[in-house]
């Protein structure tokens, strides 16, 4: 398996869901408390060419992730790209709604530069990893009751 490949079925629709991962820089630090602060630019509506630049880790070890979207097709897939260290990962975010609620899948590549080419491999599986979790917290975030949202299948 070439890449990174993670999913999940979160019990919400699809339009929900969808706008969660727009609206990174209000919905990153719910799902990850290391994250210190996201930026985004320009305001208003996110889309293509939206950029959100995240501050995380702890004093010392603070990095700065830089992520771009590139493509957005409302409630059905948003394509991005990233500057993380090294590595410059490509990405897309499918959605799809299912009897059960919405599911998201996530593919993509690390991309390292430089002599860490070599090493694609080892990042992909750090990366697939890495959203696994991402996915299983954001599942877990939607699903809470706190978040006042109540999922009920509206179809015939």
């Amino acid at each position: 398996m070439a890449g990174m490949h993670a999913d999940v079925t979160i019990a919400r629709p699809v339009g929900e869901v969808f706008r969660f991962f727009l609206d990174l820089d209000q919905n990153a630090p719910k799902t990850d408390p290391s994250i210190e602060s996201v930026v985004k630019s320009p305001a208003g509506p996110t889309g293509p060419g939206t950029t959100f630049r995240l501050r995380q880790g702890p004093s010392g070890k603070r990095r700065e992730t830089i992520t771009r979207f590139t493509a957005v097709e409302p409630q059905r897939r948003l394509g991005f790209e990233a500057v993380i260290g090294p590595m410059r990962p490509t990405c897309v975010l499918e959605f799809q709604q299912t009897l059960n609620g919405t599911r998201v899948e996530f593919s993509g590549h690390s991309n390292p530069i430089g002599p860490l080419r070599l090493l694609s491999s080892a990042f992909d599986r750090k990366g697939q990893r890495i959203w696994n979790e991402r996915l299983v917290r954001i599942k877990t975030v939607l699903e809470a009751p706190e978040s006042g949202a109540v999922w009920t299948d509206s179809r015939p």
